[in-house]
């Protein structure tokens, strides 16, 4: 794949506004994760996302994506994470 920002605007839109681009049967990311008190480790969401929604999505791709839409902090296990939690 090639990481233009074509086509990190693409999943973005896809990520965000799912079901307005046809897709159903996916939830969006406000659908997936509400705010939280502790950060959890980047890595770790990024699992509960793949596992919610059921379809791959390339790993920089959703890290782009979520540094564009949350704001990076550390995680109590030292990793950058976001301060999200899975709905």
């Amino acid at each position: 794949m090639n990481l233009t920002p074509d086509v990190v605007v693409a999943y973005k839109t896809l990520m965000t506004k799912p079901k307005e681009n046809g897709l159903e049967n996916i939830p969006s990311l406000d659908e997936c994760f509400a705010p939280a008190e502790e950060a959890r480790a980047k890595h770790l969401l990024y699992e509960d996302y793949i596992k919610l929604i059921g379809k791959p999505v390339p790993k920089v791709i959703f890290y782009i994506v979520m540094d564009e839409l949350h704001s990076t902090v550390k995680a109590p296990d030292g990793n950058l994470g976001w301060k999200l939690k899975i709905k």
